[in-house]
């Protein structure tokens, strides 16, 4: 049966609005472009989880820096036949939905794209083990770009952004997830309630930051580091103090990155004071403000109200 709601949508990244809303590191959506939907639905199992909420924020991440259109993700899988419901609540011409099927040696990771004219593409790729799986997400942005490219949607080229390699693939679709999971209420009850929930939660939270702490430093390029300083960002919004826990992990990220033109230095302005480092952040903050670039001013006024 078809929810009553469909679960929120995102129309930016997932770290987008965590981060004070980057807009210098995005490229310019025109008015009237084409919008394109992600969506997933359930899989057969519970191990598919993390994976399939994932998926559409992952894949609309890559839409949005490679191409014109206007991408917008479900945060949650929904039941099976309801993504023309989807499309037409979220106003999209396109639509984007992946599914697992199968299990074991016959596991397939399936993606379908339609249009209202029809269906452009319905095709289930090997996913039976991790490595199969990691090279069918690899392939996936490109593959979604091209289609939606092909639709007559104009591709555009953000040399900031880089799909994952397939060794990174895995890792970066669950951060998403992960990410996306730091900000949800249900993960930070009131001091008064079941100590063991309180605990459980916290126990959640810590493991969460620390999985995109260790991506953020091992991964390659600067957006594992966003996903993470989302994440922080998220716990710090519910007033939780895990943030502080990762003094060291976040300093080593944001001190690494010495080039005012670089995402990690840019953020770490806000990354810095997440975690209560007001001077330095300060310092950071002083610097960027020098390079004259509006954008960004406007951006560290935003940074500059966290508390």
């Amino acid at each position: 049966m078809a929810p009553d709601r469909l679960p929120p949508a995102l129309e930016e990244p997932v770290w987008f609005e965590r981060l004070r809303e980057p807009t210098w590191l995005l490229p310019p959506v025109r008015k009237g472009a084409t919008r394109v939907a992600f969506v997933s639905e359930h899989g057969d199992g519970l191990p598919d989880r993390d994976l399939l909420a994932g998926l559409p924020l992952y894949l609309a991440e890559a839409t949005r820096f490679a191409t014109e259109a206007a991408a917008v993700a479900l945060t949650a899988p929904v039941p099976p036949g309801i993504g023309d419901r989807a499309a037409r609540e979220l106003d999209a011409s396109i639509l984007v939905t992946t599914s697992t099927t199968g299990v074991g040696e016959l596991r397939r990771l399936r993606v379908r794209v339609e249009r209202p004219a029809g269906t452009v593409l319905d095709e289930e790729l090997a996913a039976e083990d991790g490595q199969a799986l990691a090279a069918a997400l690899a392939e996936l942005p490109r593959r979604v770009t091209d289609i939606v490219r092909g639709t007559g949607v104009p591709g555009t080229w953000a040399p900031v952004y880089g799909p994952p390699t397939e060794a990174e693939a895995i890792r970066y679709v669950h951060a998403h997830h992960a990410c996306l999971e730091l900000g949800h209420d249900a993960l930070y009850p009131p001091a008064d309630a079941d100590p063991e929930i309180v605990s459980a939660r916290r126990t959640i939270v810590k493991a969460s930051l620390g999985a995109l702490a260790d991506f953020a430093q091992r991964g390659s390029g600067a957006f594992p580091a966003l996903l993470y300083f989302g994440g922080l960002a998220g716990a710090h919004a519910h007033g939780s103090t895990l943030p502080l826990e990762f003094r060291l992990q976040t300093n080593a990220i944001c001190m690494e990155a010495t080039d005012p033109r670089d995402i990690p230095f840019r953020l770490s302005a806000l990354a810095l004071r997440l975690q209560g480092d007001q001077q330095i952040a300060e310092r950071r903050t002083r610097t960027l403000a020098e390079s004259g670039d509006r954008t960004v001013a406007a951006w560290l006024d935003r940074v500059e109200a966290v508390r």
